[in-house]
């Protein structure tokens, strides 16, 4: 009996080291096929990543805040001249642009060789500030990009300011109100490699207002699209300056005056253009109006309402959802989706001659009135009111080499372009196209010469406040209904529950 044990004990432990060893195998080929497994996945992932990383990166960003677009690849498509970016910067260390970067990657890639990228830390190569600036007039600072050509000897600085459009909100907490760091990039490449840039003066000398200050966001606009922006003081002048491509008088507090007007009517007949922009008050503008006899067009004395409820903002009758018909500026009609405050009604007067070409490029609704003096009780009929005109005169072609015609345009109200109407809506708007075609097409502008690059919205998961009425009503759910539906459903089941 004891040897049938034993021999049984000793099965056992033979069957034991069986299984054991079994298990020790089974461990070393997990434990060997596991660590092989990761290795030939980090070494799939680096071959991987060096042979084709660059070209499967993507922007998952909402509306590809940090790639370029159309027409970016078309200015990129068509370059002749070699560009360099210079980033002023260590690419290692620099944590604000490393979204930037990848981006500039796609401008070398789209631009077939033509565009080089290059990262330099000023802190340890300073001579690194007298390559990019010889001539000392750029003057570049550390953490910005200078993007030159060395055909034309242009360049450009782009500062972080010029990449984040950067905001305060109602606690003056800084905000991210967009990024531009398509605009300005393209616009600086643009503006190297172009032999020529348009000018556009803003006028001085007249009770104008600071564009500097109160409308940076059209003057950047320009500035990131292949234009320059210049100040031009009207007092004593005697010659608009040759490189004037637009003349822009905003929101002027007073008449100019004779000699003024001969300097302007002498600039416009040798084929300038010219933005006068003013929304209503009680000055007038008697000189000025002598001036544009001569382009069929009148700035009025008349306020603008409108009396249409679906084209008034927020019910307000003096700030107009205007519309923008077809015209020579908007291709297509833009209906309600153009603020205007303020609007003063320009116009069309009878002086009707073959070559002057007049057309309305914003308007109130067919229920539109215009107040005299601003006085609601002296009211036109109602009927389609004008808020900013266009006249084109060809007349003088031909005439002292002239080749292009005289423009003028009328805008009727200051805060179509304001930085208060601009920054709060931004590209939801057509305030700002309405801006930068009618500048595209004074300065005499073809549009591949220059592409409008609408700056990219971030997006906002802010959770907007909701009424009184809302509150309650939530609040009452949340701590009454709710938990008394679940109560009486507990009540319920347990009734139920009890006698089983």
């Amino acid at each position: 009996m004891s040897r049938q044990l034993d021999k049984q004990k000793e099965k056992i432990k033979t069957n034991r080291r069986v299984v054991d060893k079994r298990n020790k195998s089974l461990k070393k080929i997990s434990i060997t096929s596991t660590v092989l497994f990761i290795v030939v996945i980090l070494a799939f992932n680096i071959i991987f990543d060096q042979l084709l990383g660059d070209k499967l990166k993507w922007d998952w960003t909402t509306g590809d805040q940090y790639s370029i677009g159309d027409v970016s690849k078309q200015i990129l498509s068509e370059m002749d001249k070699e560009v360099e970016i210079v980033g002023l910067f260590n690419e290692n260390t620099t944590q604000q642009y490393q979204r930037i970067m990848p981006m500039l990657e796609m401008y070398a890639n789209q631009s077939a060789g033509k565009i080089k990228v290059r990262y330099v830390d000023p802190d340890r190569f300073p001579n690194i500030m007298k390559d990019v600036d010889p001539t000392g007039n750029l003057k570049p600072e550390a953490n910005e990009f200078v993007v030159m050509c060395s055909d034309t000897s242009k360049a450009k600085r782009v500062g972080y300011y010029d990449i984040f459009d950067i905001g305060y909100d109602a606690s003056y907490n800084t905000v991210l109100n967009g990024v531009t760091a398509e605009q300005s990039f393209t616009g600086a490449i643009n503006y190297v490699v172009s032999e020529t840039t348009p000018v556009v003066y803003f006028t001085t000398g007249h009770g104008e207002a600071d564009f500097q200050s109160e409308f940076t966001i059209i003057a950047s606009l320009l500035q990131n699209n292949n234009f320059e922006v210049k100040t031009l003081d009207l007092f004593g002048l005697n010659a608009i300056p040759e490189d004037c491509s637009v003349m822009i008088m905003l929101a002027p507090e007073q008449d100019i005056s004779e000699d003024t007007s001969r300097v302007i009517a002498t600039y416009l007949q040798r084929g300038g253009s010219l933005m006068f922009i003013a929304d209503y008050s009680p000055r007038s503008f008697p000189e000025m109006n002598k001036l544009l006899v001569d382009y069929n067009i009148e700035i009025g004395d008349t306020r603008l309402r409108e009396g249409d409820t679906d084209h008034r903002y927020q019910d307000d009758p003096y700030i107009i959802r205007a519309i923008a018909p077809v015209s020579t500026v908007t291709e297509k009609e833009v209906d309600g989706f153009t603020l205007a405050d303020n609007a003063r009604g320009m116009n069309i007067l009878a002086n009707v001659k073959d070559w002057i070409r007049v057309e309305p490029v914003l308007t109130t609704s067919d229920q539109g009135f215009a107040e005299t003096a601003g006085d609601p009780e002296q009211s036109s009929e109602a009927g389609r009111k004008q808020i900013v005109l266009l006249s084109e005169n060809s007349g003088y072609i031909n005439q002292a080499d002239t080749k292009q015609s005289a423009k003028v345009m009328l805008v009727g109200s200051t805060s179509l372009f304001s930085d208060k109407i601009l920054s709060t809506y931004g590209s939801q708007l057509y305030n700002v196209g309405l801006f930068y075609y009618s500048v595209q097409f004074l300065s005499n502008t073809s549009e591949e010469a220059s592409l409008y690059i609408p700056p990219k919205e971030p997006v906002s998961y802010t959770v907007s406040k909701g009424s009184a009425s809302t509150n309650v009503f939530v609040a009452v759910l949340v701590t009454l209904i709710i938990p008394g539906l679940l109560l009486l459903t507990a009540l319920v089941v347990y009734r139920k529950r009890k006698h089983l």
